[in-house]
């Protein structure tokens, strides 16, 4: 899964015009988490038309990249945030970094996995018998 990191100006009222942007598009948001740096915000964000939404970004000038990322569905398994890293260290991978969302009821974890080892986690946690989120 393709997770787009943008760069936002902060101040009042960027992360809602950054939002109304897509929905005037029709691209709808599954993830999204904020971060402050020093001078900006920083959005990691997963969209379901993310090729669509990079041309959006680019036509209006926003700073942003793309990263792989693995969506893993929690399937209502309250030990999940705990066996999913748990397999991944088991099977000598490390994550990056992870966050969390809920979308119309659907709980996912996402992770960042080095791109070397992406396929190797990606193969181990469906091994494990974790819904792995293609698109």
């Amino acid at each position: 899964m393709i997770q787009l990191s943008v760069l936002l100006e902060d101040k009042p009222g960027e992360l809602a015009n950054f939002i109304k942007l897509l929905m005037d598009n029709k691209i709808f948001i599954r993830a999204l988490t904020v971060a402050k740096t020093s001078e900006y915000g920083l959005l990691l964000i997963l969209v379901d038309k993310p090729e669509q939404c990079v041309d959006l970004l680019d036509e209006n000038n926003f700073t942003l990249s793309t990263t792989e990322v693995i969506a893993v569905r929690l399937n209502d398994n309250p030990n999940a945030l705990y066996e999913i890293p748990k397999t991944l260290g088991d099977n000598k991978i490390n994550i990056d970094y992870f966050y969390s969302t809920l979308i119309k009821e659907e709980a996912l974890l996402i992770l960042r996995i080095e791109d070397q080892i992406i396929e190797e986690a990606l193969n181990t946690l469906k091994e494990k018998g974790f819904t792995i989120v293609e698109k």
